[in-house]
């Protein structure tokens, strides 16, 4: 009998290819940190972790972190939050206008950055905003929505809404079906949707450039200043920091979608929607 490969392998081996693809030319970043030069060189003539520990001492780098990962937060919580509901809201259900409503939602993946920049300074400017985190995270939850919402909807894609209308009809009330229908589906959209909210966050830099201040400059934009007047090995530093933590938000990524892969093969076929 001829033994075959699982498919989740299969897709798990034909991956690897485009992970080494996409992953590796930016790992160069990695060598470059452990430098023990005064300035970036790469290969380095010499390997030190001077610049590692100077970046975690340096206040300025410090606080351009600190203001990063406290925007992500923002924009992570509020894009779930409405990305998630928005699909939720929208799944089986048709009506006028519904098209219109989706684009609205994925506007911001396609309006450039400068023109949403502008429009967030001069929005955050009338209401006298600008000047700490807070904005930063704010704008950077709208460019954030569109991926948790298509996170979600795809997660939403193999939920049958009749079993909604069967819950509700069991007298299972908004709550209820959310958390014992929705919630159980939608669990590895919302997660996928926190880390593209998270990486979308901690790695944009014109949005932030303009509503930055003394007191909330976050690391992309810290390193975009230093790199034109103070080209150090601790711009690496940051730059292999912000590699690591998309590259470990990826490979949870790839083990969430396995294992969902492989607990759906355990699970019955769900009946086909009755349409009609």
């Amino acid at each position: 009998m001829r033994l075959t490969r699982p498919r989740h392998l299969s897709s798990l081996i034909a991956s690897v290819p485009v992970f080494v693809f996409l992953v590796v030319p930016t790992l160069i970043v990695l060598p470059v940190a452990f430098t023990g030069s005064r300035y970036i060189t790469f290969p380095p003539e010499q390997l030190s972790t001077e610049a590692v520990t100077g970046f975690f001492h340096d206040q300025a780098w410090m606080s351009a972190l600190s203001a990063s990962l406290q925007a992500a937060g923002v924009a992570v919580v509020i894009a779930v939050l409405l990305g998630g509901t928005a699909a939720v809201a929208l799944h089986g259900r048709t009506f006028p206008g519904k098209a219109a409503v989706t684009g609205v939602l994925l506007a911001p993946m396609i309006v450039p950055a400068v023109v949403l920049a502008l429009a967030f300074y001069q929005f955050f400017i009338s209401i006298g905003m600008v000047g700490t985190v807070l904005p930063i995270g704010l704008a950077h939850a709208v460019i954030a929505v569109p991926y948790a919402f298509l996170t979600v909807r795809a997660s939403l894609a193999g939920l049958n809404p009749a079993l909604v209308h069967s819950a509700s009809s069991l007298g299972a009330g908004a709550f209820s079906v959310m958390r014992f229908v929705y919630l159980p589906v939608i669990r590895p959209g919302l997660v996928a949707g926190a880390l593209f909210a998270f990486s979308v966050s901690i790695d944009e830099t014109v949005i932030a450039l303009f509503l930055q201040s003394p007191n909330a400059t976050t690391l992309p934009v810290k390193m975009f200043t230093d790199i034109q007047y103070n080209l150090t090995p601790k711009i690496a530093v940051s730059s292999a920091l912000l590699v690591t933590v998309a590259t470990l938000g990826l490979l949870v990524q790839v083990c969430f979608t396995i294992r969902r892969r492989s607990v759906a093969r355990l699970l019955p076929l769900t009946a086909p929607e009755q349409t009609g």
